[in-house]
């Protein structure tokens, strides 16, 4: 199933499902007709494989993208066009995880013939519109027409895909024309999108959906981001205005709370900080953090307040972000030292423990807001940031667990008003901005781009050639 372009789930290769009352067995009629990429019909066996094989690669992140992949009891293939599934506990949002092609994309039994991994890096095996022509070089690899595709014909027979790295490469092989697109906010800076954006020789667009929350996430278990006085003082002094329309370029919206009032369930009433440096102020003075010796930094105790915010580099304008809240905070007392590392390093320091104040995102896509969510829970979190939530919930890890055991959507609705009231009383995470994603194109080659309802992902399908 996905998502239509009103937020609603819709058949894709399901034509029809039915869920039982007790919420436990979801029963799914296939589409007649869809083939694979190799041209294998899509059965309800070939899903069946398909599904127990992306669950048991999860390993031990089974659970982490989706909480579906952890409570399945059993598959079924009735027959070749009915799959069966049963849960061990109700879920509120299982239609939303069987959204996701990651983890849970269906591709063709034969990928399973042999070794898998070796399979899939030659074929694309699945029922989308290309497939994978197996000519890469390493940098550059060709798509062409899957002959099966079920659906109405794409308009190009073939297009390539050329791995850059580095973001500024990207824009100067766009100018160069050695490509002709660049899609996607992590792909290029705020800065190279808004000379692009000015340049006729370029078509540019935004999408009008957010993808996802930067927020500002605190270790809460040391000082100073223990006491809620000092994380409320920096949900004050974020200037969230300037940041989103200086540093962002006016794309990303302020966000002031952890999710948008669009996301399911997040539509609930929430405190909310506005600028004001006067109320941080008073509450780092009513912490006991005062500046006795006017250089401009708090002290208390006899520590100063010099902190490290640690990110991950690896997307566009980041750095500039980080430095402007460092700015910002100094405002009110604080010496911000940033500090910027690859993904892995990032996390591995998190996970120890080894940080005091991160720059951090929700997951984005589909993905937003049930699995954040469901990563607040200590008894299935990967997530060391949305774990803490736990902690200041009433019943914390009991109320997590039971709105991943429910498909009563007032009762989840229930808990998710009191879950984000909290996390917005306490300032547990301080959002920052919504995230919006962008592309520039080669206006000879292009006349635009549809967004795909779910951010995550780029459908190449949707690129209008001239």
């Amino acid at each position: 199933v996905c998502y239509d372009n009103n937020g609603e789930i819709q058949g894709e290769l399901a034509e029809s499902w039915t869920v039982s009352n007790d919420g436990l067995t979801y029963t799914f009629t296939l589409r007649d007709g869809v083939k694979f990429s190799d041209g294998t019909p899509l059965t309800a066996k070939a899903v069946k494989t398909s599904m127990e094989a992306a669950i048991k690669n999860l390993g031990v992140y089974k659970g982490s993208y989706g909480k579906l992949s952890s409570i399945i009891a059993s598959m079924e293939a009735s027959d070749d066009k009915t799959f069966v599934m049963k849960l061990t506990q109700p879920y509120y949002g299982a239609l939303n995880d069987l959204t996701m092609c990651n983890p849970l994309g269906i591709v063709s039994s034969s990928a399973f013939d042999g070794n898998p991994y070796e399979n899939c890096l030659k074929q694309t095996l699945g029922t989308g519109l290309y497939m994978y022509a197996g000519d890469s070089d390493g940098t550059t690899y060709t798509f062409v027409r899957n002959p099966y595709y079920w659906g109405e014909a794409p308009a190009l027979d073939n297009f390539k895909v050329t791995v850059i790295e580095d973001n500024d490469a990207k824009v100067l092989a766009l100018r160069s024309g050695e490509i002709d697109a660049i899609i996607g906010a992590s792909r290029m800076s705020y800065d190279a999108y808004g000379e692009l954006s000015q340049d006729s020789a370029f078509g540019t667009a935004v999408n009008d959906t957010g993808s996802l929350t930067r927020y500002l996430g605190f270790n809460l278990s040391k000082a100073p981001f223990d006491d809620l006085n000092v994380r409320q003082a920096v949900a004050y002094a974020l200037d969230r205005d300037t940041l989103c329309s200086t540093v962002f370029q006016g794309i990303e919206q302020p966000a002031k709370t952890l999710f948008a009032a669009t996301k399911p369930y997040c539509d609930v009433q929430q405190i909310t900080y506005d600028f004001n440096l006067d109320k941080a102020n008073a509450l780092m003075d009513e912490a006991g953090w005062v500046d006795t010796d006017g250089d401009g930094v708090r002290e208390k105790g006899g520590q100063e307040l010099e902190l490290t915010l640690s990110y991950t580099q690896s997307i566009g304008s980041l750095d500039d972000a980080v430095l402007a809240i460092a700015s910002q905070l100094s405002k009110i007392g604080f010496k911000i030292t940033p500090y910027g590392t690859d993904m892995m390093t990032w996390f591995g320091a998190i996970q120890t423990d080894d940080y005091e104040i991160t720059l951090y995102q929700t997951y984005g896509g589909a993905y937003d807001p049930t699995t954040v969510v469901t990563n607040m829970n200590p008894e299935t979190s990967t997530d060391p940031i949305a774990v803490q939530v736990s902690s200041a919930l009433d019943g914390g890890s009991a109320m997590l667990t039971e709105l991943d055991s429910t498909s009563d959507t007032k009762k989840v609705q229930e808990i998710y008003t009191q879950l984000l009231g909290t996390i917005a009383d306490q300032s547990l995470m301080v959002p920052i901005s919504y995230t919006r994603e962008f592309a520039a194109w080669n206006s000879e080659m292009i006349s635009g781009y549809d967004f795909y309802p779910d951010s995550m992902y780029v459908v190449v399908a949707d690129i209008h050639v001239k």
